[in-house]
């Protein structure tokens, strides 16, 4: 239930946010930090959190970018990494921010490079450092105030998150 009510939320804010920077080449990814932080809910499950990702990635192209399965394939990509990394790294604020950091830098590359080449956006580095600066900004606060709500109500509701 949780999953699902801050999916359903960050995908709310996500639109809020395309709203607010409309006319910018990239979005904000509030998503996309959802995605990353609520992979501890999933606990032992690698394939319910793959497809979960999977999941979001599509409605994330039908919705937002209109590149089919392009963010799909990424935001799986991005989950079979973060399922790596937390299970070797501690879960805690400050190892899932410097995550989210890294993974976000990682995404707005990959996602840059696929839409160069195809053809889509021409290269511009200076383009790309500013979508990689804006979306770390908002993310590192919304995972923040992310992470600290979901640690709270995990506390509240006696729900096990993986370390």
């Amino acid at each position: 239930m949780i999953v699902f009510l801050v999916t359903f939320l960050s995908f709310l804010l996500e639109y809020l946010v395309n709203g607010f920077f409309h006319g910018t080449i990239f979005t904000g990814l509030i998503i996309f930090s959802s995605m990353i932080l609520l992979e501890p809910y999933f606990k032992k499950n690698k394939e319910r959190y793959f497809l979960y990702c999977f999941i979001v990635g599509v409605l994330y192209d039908i919705i937002y970018s209109g590149t089919y399965f392009m963010n799909a394939g990424l935001f799986l990509f991005i989950g079979v990494i973060v399922d790596y990394l937390n299970s070797v790294t501690p879960n805690n604020c400050l190892v899932s921010l410097l995550e989210l950091f890294i993974l976000i830098a990682l995404y707005r590359f990959v996602s840059f490079m696929f839409l160069y080449a195809n053809g889509v956006v021409m290269f511009d580095g200076l383009v790309l450092l500013r979508s990689i600066y804006c979306s770390i900004i908002i993310n590192l606060i919304y995972g923040f105030v992310l992470y600290f709500i979901l640690y709270l109500i995990s506390l509240k509701f006696n729900i096990r998150r993986i370390n």
